[in-house]
């Protein structure tokens, strides 16, 4: 009898953080509980276990309207309430519905990968904590979510490399928001601060 070799360990390629998927359940019930609703998929911290993730799962085109994907570095909640949020904002892109099957899902996903491959000036990767896609029913929404911070050029910079990546035409609009304007109405038009 022959004994195979012990196959070679593999190589896995770190990333500088560690993030974790969530997946809102919208929960209609009238018991609504915004952190208890957000259900924890996965944490990763290699380029093996994001792809190993990202290909079992559901496209974001495929979610059932009214829930969310969110992905945040590790210890940061998908709410303006957390620690890291407070104070921070996020840039919003919106998309018709038309374009949920042709666009959502390769906006989404080159949003993570420029997100956790943290490739930008390390002052703009710092501010950068979080992304989310939104299935409404009239429109969708990509979000890149942003910490509190002194130097605005920061926000505008993370603004622009998500528009880059993205591949977002010229003439259409991203908007960031903050989050403390939350507080008074979730479901009121919010002032932008910038708009790219």
């Amino acid at each position: 009898m022959q004994f195979s070799q012990d196959p070679e360990p593999v190589l896995k390629h770190p990333l500088n953080s560690t993030w974790t998927l969530f997946y809102f359940i919208n929960d209609k019930s009238g018991n609504f509980n915004w952190q208890e609703s957000q259900a924890v998929v996965a944490s990763f911290n290699t380029v093996e276990d994001f792809w190993a993730l990202f290909n079992h799962i559901e496209n974001a085109s495929k979610l059932k309207i009214g829930f969310d994907y969110s992905l945040f570095k590790n210890g940061i909640l998908p709410a303006w309430e957390d620690s890291g949020n407070t104070g921070g904002g996020k840039w919003t892109l919106n998309t018709s519905r038309h374009q949920r099957f042709t666009d959502l899902d390769n906006y989404w996903l080159e949003l993570i990968m420029m997100m956790v491959g943290e490739n930008e000036e390390e002052y703009v990767n710092n501010v950068i904590t979080g992304a989310v896609v939104s299935l409404r029913m009239k429109q969708d929404r990509v979000c890149l979510w942003c910490a509190p911070t002194k130097k605005p050029e920061a926000i505008l910079k993370a603004g622009k490399a998500m528009k880059r990546c993205m591949g977002i035409p010229p003439n259409t609009t991203i908007d960031y928001t903050v989050h403390s304007n939350k507080s008074t109405s979730r479901n009121s038009s919010l002032r932008s601060l910038y708009s790219l």
